[in-house]
């Protein structure tokens, strides 16, 4: 299976209070990064489009989480 596939399912088992504590952790990621970039010591830029996706698929399932209560 392949990475993404891998990375969805473990978004899937997620809890609420997990998911939560993801999101800060990879908007704090996010913040690094920028940072970072500012300093030209990031070498791939592809990691920002993926941690954002990331967050992303995260708040959906929070919003899927919170629909069904």
């Amino acid at each position: 299976m392949s990475k993404l596939n891998d990375r969805r399912k473990e978004i899937s088992d997620m809890s609420a209070r997990e998911a939560q504590n993801q999101v800060k952790e990879l908007r704090l990621k996010l913040f690094n990064l920028r940072l970072q970039q500012q300093r030209g010591e990031v070498k791939n830029s592809r990691v920002f489009a993926q941690t954002r996706k990331d967050i992303a698929r995260l708040l959906q399932r929070l919003t899927v989480l919170e629909s069904e209560q």
